[in-house]
């Protein structure tokens, strides 16, 4: 399985450039032009979201993933870092796309650019193309079919969206409402008031009341950024058998085939205060 990991700005100003080291840029492309930390390569972490999860979806996922990664000179054993504006969900988004697609050493720059503080650059980095193959991890990964079962037990299901979406107030789908069971998760606890992860031990304690240490997880959200923020805050807590729901309600809350939980939920007075 992928190792998950934070690192500092100094750490990264002595590694960026070195050789099995590589950063990736995960900014819109507008930003990244701009200026980027020397060395750092491009991927707009909004080109990894997956609406649905049937086979040919992800085919074409894979085939997405090989073809990026090549393009990019990633292999499975190069470090990755990701560095995106700050801990924004499309970093989180491009740190779990890696390790489904079977890159073994992942980091986040922890609170991105705005952490960075160094020198910016705005020239292409030189990268020379591989041949990434993926070799997709389906523990990372679970599809509409793997949430339904996981509904009659095997796995904890968490919600990651906002607490009224969570209440079925409202959502990005035709139908409102929640997976059956699943349990919600306040994605502001995931960081500090500097936008750092929070450290570890209060992360495992925060998540340990919505999924036991060792029991399975899934994380869906609305369109699988905030889920994928959680899966990394899971890992960063110790919680390995953790995984995202990409399509999340963007398939689940239109597909009738697929039970909805609408029944009133009250929403906590913490929970109606704007989102970190």
């Amino acid at each position: 399985m992928a190792v998950f990991e934070l690192v500092s700005a100094d750490w990264l100003a002595q590694h960026a450039g070195a050789a099995g080291v590589a950063v990736i840029d995960s900014r819109p492309q507008a930003d990244y032009w701009e200026g980027h930390i020397p060395h750092a390569r491009h991927l707009d972490g909004a080109l990894l979201s997956l609406p649905r999860t049937d086979a040919p979806a992800l085919a074409r996922f894979h085939t997405l993933l090989g073809w990026t990664l090549s393009a990019l000179g990633i292999a499975a054993d190069t470090h990755v870092v990701v560095a995106g504006a700050q801990n924004e969900v499309n970093a989180a988004r491009v740190a779990w796309a890696l390790a489904y697609a079977g890159v073994a050493r992942i980091a986040l720059l922890d609170g991105g650019l705005k952490a960075w503080g160094g020198a910016l650059d705005r020239a292409a980095p030189a990268v020379r193309a591989t041949r990434f193959v993926p070799q997709p991890r389906a523990a990372y990964l679970a599809t509409a079919e793997e949430v339904l079962a996981a509904t009659q037990g095997g796995a904890r299901v968490i919600d990651a969206r906002e607490h009224d979406e969570y209440a079925g107030l409202r959502s990005n789908a035709r139908r409102n409402g929640r997976v059956p069971g699943a349990r919600f998760w306040d994605t502001r606890q995931e960081l500090g008031a500097d936008g750092r992860f929070a450290p570890r031990a209060q992360l495992a304690a925060a998540l340990a009341q919505v999924a036991a240490p060792g029991e399975r997880a899934i994380v869906y959200c609305g369109g699988g950024g905030r889920a994928a923020r959680a899966f990394v805050a899971l890992q960063l807590a110790g919680h390995a058998d953790a995984a995202v729901y990409p399509a999340s309600w963007n398939e689940w809350g239109n597909l009738d085939q697929y039970p909805v939980d609408a029944s009133a939920i009250a929403i906590p007075a913490a929970a109606t205060a704007p989102a970190a």
